[in-house]
């Protein structure tokens, strides 16, 4: 049994087992995704393809995204001609994450054991799979670049086009492509040099389709570089964004990004020199785990392959711009090199300091090894099963909130929902006791009626896109003062809000109301997990007194008021 079984394990043929794990795949996505509800950017891109112009997702809102319009485009047939919200944007991700799933089967070259494992990985399934955004196309772009580069030299239009995909549909689609072009035209120069051949390169066809992936590449830089008033996880503008100063955290964050998408869970954001020594015990397995990665890439000839690719995201990811559902492209990148590897050799070779440790092993300890070995395959399947619990088991806030304000046919008043507004810290001293601090208002920013407005035809927010009410997603702008101020008096202009969703500074905008006039009716707590942790968060639904007695089905909840 042990020796069919690694028969089976090792065998490279494809076959039933493909077949039956992709439809294991596609029924388990199908079926989390019947559970799942949307969160904000989910949300976002689907109102961008619904209520944004061609001209505007094209030229406009890409400096505010951050990303290529081509995931916008995708989904736009359908937003645009009313398809049902969450079914239409779980099917067409679904479509994309199961081709791409597919050509990983039936496509790659690994041993049976490998490929049947890799798609329940937590990226390739859950984050990608259950959750609507481009990485799905993203991915899908991975896997064909990864079919095709073996013939890369012989056949190298499929390959440039891969490429090429991978830029239009993700600005780190861009990074990786840019840097395995890098190492692409080393090889060749590389070979032109040892034939003292190197005028030849200027004739040579894979090099101008290179130059050619550049000009498409610069062109989508200059549409997705962010506007002067970007609005990017606290900057206010592209030149905040850029300004960075480099340290030990950074360096930190360079090399865990690789243990990040396979085996540790690093912390949500970027931690202060305080909070490092929390994570210690992650860093020193992500040191272990990237010194180990190295040198069996480098016996495998593949070094240049990983690390230049590697270095570029990862120095953008740690001193400009990150998220950890970003660590799952480190994953899907780690698999296209070692699909390289498996292409050319057949197999990985361990270096021999690997294969002398292993071989002076015995018994229970050698097992011990081999099952750490497969750690970094087994930990993302847990985790998936474990997110697609938690997506199974509780609800998300959006759609609850929406189905509230039907049921009580709120939208027939005037509902204002809550911005954001960055405290103005004050030497530790910047809540005081009736809760009223200083801040900095930026009342474009309004996630949560983001995510509520795919529920509903149109716009039920008055301050919400007050300027242009016919937009439901959000534009990433900041706002000076005086411009924040601008929009805030337009909301005064409308009066008090019968409805105000989630708690906020309700007497920023309105100076003279009395609080105590509006109380609190609903309360939504929302789960969104990722890997082994589950963000906690709830939100709260306040009405008028008036409003409360006029409806006289509501019931009042115990909760924080308006301030």
């Amino acid at each position: 049994m042990k020796e069919k079984f690694k028969s089976w394990a090792f065998s490279k043929e494809h076959g039933k087992c493909d077949v039956i794990t992709l439809i294991i795949y596609l029924l388990g996505v199908c079926t989390v995704s019947f559970f799942h509800e949307p969160w904000f950017d989910e949300a976002q891109s689907w109102a961008i393809a619904r209520s944004g112009t061609i001209k505007e997702i094209l030229f406009e809102i890409p400096h505010y995204e951050g990303h290529p319009p081509l995931w916008h485009l995708i989904l736009a047939p359908f937003a645009k001609l009313g398809a049902p919200y969450e079914l239409s944007l779980a099917a067409v991700n679904i479509f994309f994450m199961t081709l791409a799933v597919a050509v990983l089967l039936f496509k790659s070259p690994f041993p049976k054991l490998i490929r049947c494992l890799l798609p329940f990985n937590f990226f390739l399934f859950y984050q990608y799979g259950v959750v609507s955004r481009p990485y799905s196309v993203l991915t899908l772009s991975f896997f064909l670049a990864a079919a095709f580069y073996p013939s890369r030299n012989k056949k190298p239009l499929r390959y440039v086009f891969s490429l090429a995909f991978m830029c239009m549909i993700h600005s780190f689609g861009i990074i990786f492509a840019g840097g395995l072009c890098v190492v692409w035209l080393s090889e060749i120069i590389s070979k032109y040099v040892k034939e003292k051949t190197f005028l030849k390169i200027f004739s040579d066809k894979h090099c101008w389709m290179m130059l050619g992936l550049l000009v498409l590449a610069i062109a989508i830089i200059i549409e997705i570089f962010p506007n002067s008033n970007t609005y990017t996880q606290g900057h206010e503008n592209a030149e905040e964004l850029f300004s960075f100063s480099f340290s030990y955290v950074q360096v930190m964050w360079y090399i865990m990004y690789l243990s990040e998408a396979f085996l540790i869970q690093m912390p949500d954001s970027k931690l202060d020199s305080y909070d490092v020594a929390s994570i210690i015990p992650q860093f020193i397995t992500a040191v272990f785990v990237f010194v180990i990665a190295l040198s069996i890439l480098h016996k495998n000839k593949k070094i240049l392959t990983f690390i230049i690719p590697y270095s570029f995201f990862g120095l953008f990811s740690a001193l400009i711009y990150s998220s950890p559902y970003h660590s799952g492209m480190v994953g899907v990148f780690l698999i296209f090199v070692f699909w390289g590897i498996f292409a050319d050799n057949g197999k990985i070779e361990l270096p021999e300091y690997i294969n002398k440790a292993v071989s002076s092993l015995r018994g229970g300890l050698k097992k011990a090894v081999v099952a750490i070995a497969f750690l970094p395959m087994i930990v993302p399947i847990a985790w998936s099963a474990y997110s697609s619990y938690i997506d199974i088991r509780f609800d998300y806030w959006y759609k609850e909130a929406a189905e509230f304000i039907k049921e009580y046919r709120l939208y027939d008043y005037k509902i204002l929902s809550s911005w954001t507004q960055d405290v103005i810290s004050e030497e530790n001293d910047s809540w005081r006791i009736d809760e009223v601090y200083a801040c900095r208002d930026y009342p474009k920013l309004q996630g949560l009626a983001t995510a509520i407005l795919p529920y509903f035809d149109d716009n039920i927010f008055y301050n919400y896109n007050i300027d242009d009410h016919d937009k439901t997603f959000m534009y990433y702008q900041s706002s000076t003062e005086e411009e924040a101020e601008a929009i805030i008096n337009k909301w005064r202009e409308q009066g008090p809000p019968d409805v105000v969703l989630d708690r906020c500074q309700l007497t920023r905008v309105y100076p003279d109301i009395d609080v105590n006039d509006y109380v609190a009716v609903k309360r939504i707590t929302a789960y969104k997990p990722y890997k082994f942790k589950t963000n906690d968060q709830y939100i709260t639904i306040y009405v008028t007194k008036d409003l409360f007695n006029k409806i006289g089905t509501l019931k009042e909840i115990t909760a924080k008021k308006l301030y």
